[in-house]
């Protein structure tokens, strides 16, 4: 396991200049376009990162500037539609169940409730149907999604001591960090402002990482023989 955040922190870093710029572009559009739901702008653009980080994790292929990849021997073409209609169905799932018991209690107590309710449930659902995002970069089609479930418990306590631990501490210092934003002034359109929330965003792909290492390290789990103890490197041919 610990090799596991090991490798997912040393990728972080090595990827850092790529997911600054990608940060900093997902900033600038929020910042100009200023849309009532910032999702609407970030979730297909954070996916497409996402599935570049499987790909590592699965092919070793690297993050790089341009985010383009050399397709590693072994690895399938890439294909987003897919991953991404799934990736959109685990998070909906717990947003529509927070929804409807969000709806039982008065503002502003529901926003509070909301926090509360929405990230076991998608800790819960990521358990459960998370290895089946791996699967799908892969293009696996042996894969079965009862080989998935049978490692939920393992998942959950692996996401929860890495992702989970590394986004408490980034939330604290984002709201630490925020106070003293506040505390000093700063104009809401300051770039200083944009370099801020910048910054958060490039942070916040760490917990992202951790959490993709820790998904394609179980699907390896439930692959036969050889793949089991594997780092980031292919991981043999799969079906196309």
């Amino acid at each position: 396991m610990v090799k596991i955040y090991r490798e997912s922190f040393a990728f972080f870093l090595s990827s850092l200049p790529a997911l600054l710029l990608f940060a900093a572009v997902i900033e600038g559009l929020l910042w100009f376009l200023q849309p009532r739901s910032e999702s609407s702008v970030t979730f297909v653009a954070l996916t497409i990162v996402a599935y570049y980080i499987h790909r590592h994790f699965l092919f070793g292929e690297r993050l790089t500037l341009t985010m383009k990849h050399g397709t590693a021997e072994g690895a399938p073409p890439m294909k987003l539609g897919w991953f991404i209609l799934l990736s959109a169905a685990l998070l909906l799932v717990p947003i529509g169940v927070a929804l409807v018991i969000v709806v039982q209690f008065p503002d502003p107590q529901g926003r509070g409730v909301m926090v509360l309710v929405l990230f076991p449930i998608y800790l819960l659902v990521l358990s459960l149907f998370g290895t089946a995002l791996p699967a799908t970069v892969a293009r696996d089609g042996t894969y079965r999604l009862s080989q998935g479930l049978r490692a939920t418990f393992k998942t959950m306590w692996r996401l929860l001591l890495g992702p989970g631990v590394i986004g408490l501490m980034l939330l604290a210092a984002t709201i630490v960090s925020t106070q003293a934003m506040e505390a000093l002034g700063t104009p809401e359109e300051s770039l200083i402002l944009l370099a801020y929330y910048t910054v958060l965003r490039t942070l916040g792909f760490l917990t992202t990482i951790f959490a993709v290492a820790v998904l394609c390290a179980m699907y390896r789990r439930t692959r036969p023989g050889p793949y089991v103890e594997k780092g980031p490197g292919p991981i043999g041919q799969t079906p196309a």
